[in-house]
């Protein structure tokens, strides 16, 4: 055989070795192709059933929720806006069932899959939504049960599945390479030199691949793989520097978020700490001058009460310091549950900087302070929550007295106005021993302070500044801070006053004859006492019970307008009691404010409560939630605004209207002037033309400090007809 044929047949031996392993590689590349498209909508439907899951069983959750609250009788529990978002979520799972069924029989061999069939159940819980009076059916929860076991069977197919493609996977790729290493063996013998040089090449790119799994395989994600061209081992290259990469980062957000947490447990075992010594020092004092004052009493029982009363006026302050403590958490706590309201009132704002002056002199003179003033105020009263600001100016001067020694305090207060726009600058800056950069970045943190020396040295929870700047976001304003160690601080406090002058509307405040029937009913004879006092002193009428059995006989015998209940008491308990009042038809409607050394609001509401405090509760906070809840079954102020006269006749017609005060009005900018010259009870938008004007006014509600006056909305005459139903509800006055 000559030497020319030889060679041809060799030429051709490696064509059709070449060709085959094309055709291999194709036949490879297309099989892999189409099994992780085939994968890949394995996977998809996977997590779509895993979806479909979780929105079924966020959907169940809501329908026993809706359940249970139909069973206790609770009536308006849910609106019907929440109802339209419950039957859309339900319709979507309609829609997502038979996409789901049509992805099963597409990608899932027969048998190996079981159609959802959730119709039936969807439908019984849509059918039970739209009927209020439709009976809750036992078959439901067997239906539900049935159907989270068919999803669960279905979630392990698709995980059998995807598991079975990826072995096929597998078996192609190695199918491939075997018969790539055949065509290159042949190759290899009939040309030496072609074998060898792919044999240095494919040895030289495992090398680089195993050299940086070692390195990652030791840590080092720093390392990189050189390039290696744009074939396969090139690209295996840039994945698994990709992969090095994301590991990089991964790492880094681990190692980032452990030092926040370390950072989160040092302040919160800081803050523990300093708190146990904080709380202990009071708390000593307390037991201390108690137990003295004691022995003092039994060694000369006719001691004259003066001789007592410095120790008395120690227990006193020492009282008043671990309440302060105290406060100071639990307003926190409620600052960041959402659950801090504010009341605003009409002030003078010298005699409220007058009486913070007064308040924080003591601490002036303990460290040798003094402390100037300088005030713009203007003669004119202004709108704010004169509790919340002055805690602000408190808090602010009194962290500037306990870190300046022997030194000044300088308070500012302007008063500016621009056009319509009304604001107060308070600054307060001091010369003082400063904070470092790092120090001011944190200094508005939680139970932090400038570090664990500082909360050593000079005491306090930690929380004054947070608090402070809570409460000045809450009205509408902010704090900034700015200080060099060892020369001082400044805090600059802006906040916007809402309304005019209000020479014109003095008469038309709150008034301080407000009447209402109030049963308070608890165990310990001072709780009653004080709540005597201080609503009488309210203008409400006060009648007391030490039980429940004998709140619940006098609550019958008078039906009161408010009850405030105790939660721990012997016999029959708070929750018991409520339970008695929600099911008797005729105490049912009686608001409830339930009050206890116990932080149980949630519990509270959900028995039916209509608020929750927690005890020692404040004279003003008590006072703020009695007429917060009063108005609905007393005398209102309510803004009427429509155009025409249809609900302003249906109110006149509805029993108890003649004890509310209606303002009706079809001018959006009136509205706007009564909201700023009135306390209001109720707010009702009917009818009216004016939409863009209707839907600046309600959401202007929203932002300011009516967003807690309930809003009635009748756009037409069939909302009209519906609302009348609703304001029955508020303008309603029971006579007995």
């Amino acid at each position: 055989m000559s030497f020319t044929r030889r060679l041809t047949l060799s030429f051709v031996a490696i064509l059709v070795l070449s060709l085959g392993s094309v055709l291999v590689q194709v036949w490879g590349n297309d099989t892999r192709r189409r099994n992780v498209w085939l994968l890949q909508n394995v996977i998809n439907t996977q997590a779509e059933v895993n979806d479909f899951s979780q929105q079924l069983y966020a959907a169940h959750r809501k329908i026993l929720i809706v359940d249970a609250l139909r069973e206790s009788g609770e009536r308006g529990r849910i609106n019907q806006v929440e109802r339209s978002e419950l039957l859309s979520s339900i319709d979507d799972l309609f829609k997502r069932e038979q996409e789901l069924n049509r992805d099963l029989r597409r990608y899932m061999p027969e048998g190996t899959y079981q159609l959802l069939g959730a119709a039936p159940l969807l439908q019984s819980w849509k059918s039970n939504l739209n009927d209020p009076a439709a009976p809750v059916l036992e078959e439901d929860q067997g239906r539900f049960n049935a159907l989270a076991r068919r999803l669960s069977m279905n979630e392990l197919s698709l995980l059998n599945r995807s598991d079975e493609i990826n072995a096929q996977l597998k078996e192609i790729v190695s199918l491939t390479n075997k018969v790539a290493l055949g065509v290159f063996l042949v190759a290899l013998i009939t040309t030496f030199v072609l074998g060898y040089y792919m044999t240095r090449y494919t040895r030289r790119a495992i090398r680089k691949l195993q050299r940086g799994t070692a390195e990652w395989g030791s840590g080092n994600f720093d390392y990189t793989i050189e390039p290696m061209g744009h074939d396969e081992f090139g690209q295996l290259a840039e994945s698994f520097n990709d992969m090095a990469s994301n590991l990089r980062r991964a790492m880094s957000r681990v190692r980032e978020a452990s030092r926040r947490a370390d950072a989160a447990n040092q302040a919160k075992s800081g803050f523990l700490a300093n708190m146990s010594h904080e709380l202990r020092t009071p708390m000593n004092a307390i037991i201390g001058y108690s137990e003295m004052l004691m022995e003092e009493i039994d060694d000369d029982g006719d001691m004259p009460a003066s001789q007592l009363r410095g120790d008395v006026e120690k227990i006193e302050r020492a009282g008043k310091h671990l309440l302060v403590l105290i406060n100071d958490v639990l307003d926190i706590s409620k600052i960041e549950a959402g659950r801090m309201s504010l009341f605003w009132e009409d002030c003078d704002l010298a005699t409220v900087l007058r009486d913070v002056e007064a308040t924080t002199a003591p601490l002036m003179e303990k460290n040798g302070n003094t402390l100037q003033r300088h005030f713009q105020l203007g003669d004119k009263p202004v709108r704010t929550d004169v509790t919340r600001f002055r805690q602000i100016l408190l808090n602010l001067l009194s962290n500037a007295a306990k870190f300046t020694h022997d030194g000044t305090v300088d308070l500012t207060v302007t008063v500016w106005q621009d056009g319509d726009r009304k604001g107060l600058r308070a600054e307060v800056a001091d010369t003082g021993i400063g904070m470092s950069e790092e120090q001011l970045d944190r200094v508005f943190d939680a139970f932090v302070q400038a570090d664990l020396s500082t909360t050593k040295q000079y005491g306090g929870s930690g929380l004054g500044l947070t608090i402070s700047r809570k409460f000045a976001e809450l009205l509408g304003g902010r704090i900034t801070a700015s200080s060099r160690e060892g020369q001082g601080s400044r805090f600059v406090l802006e906040l916007p006053l809402n309304g005019e002058d209000s020479s014109d509307s003095s008469e038309l405040g709150h008034s301080s004859d407000v009447q209402g029937r109030v049963l308070v009913v608890d165990d310990d004879p001072a709780i009653l006492d004080i709540a005597r006092r201080v609503l009488s002193r309210e203008g409400f009428q006060v009648s007391s019970a030490l039980s429940g059995e004998e709140g619940l006989r006098l609550a019958r015998q008078s039906v009161p307008d408010l009850i405030i209940l105790d939660v721990m008491m012997p016999g029959m308990d708070g929750w018991q009691v409520l339970n008695a009042l929600r099911s008797d038809i005729l105490l049912r409607d009686v608001p409830v404010l339930m009050q206890s050394m116990l932080n149980e609001r949630d519990l509270g509401l959900l028995l039916g409560a209509n608020e929750y405090l927690v005890k020692p509760v404040p004279r003003e906070e008590l006072t703020s939630a009695v007429r917060d809840l009063l108005p609905a079954r007393g005398t209102g102020n309510l803004l009427l605004l429509e155009q025409g006269q249809l609900l302003g006749a249906a109110i006149a017609r509805l029993p108890g209207s003649d004890h509310w005060q209606v303002y009706h009005t079809a001018d959006v900018s009136q509205a706007r002037k009564w909201l700023v010259d009135l306390p209001w009870q109720l707010i009702v938008v009917g009818p009216h033309a004016d939409d863009s004007g209707i839907a600046n006014l309600l959401s202007e509600l929203r932002t300011s400090q009516w967003r807690s006056v309930p809003v009635l909305l009748a756009r037409d005459e069939q909302d009209a007809k519906t609302l009348e139903e609703h304001l029955s509800l508020y303008l309603r006055q029971i006579k007995r």
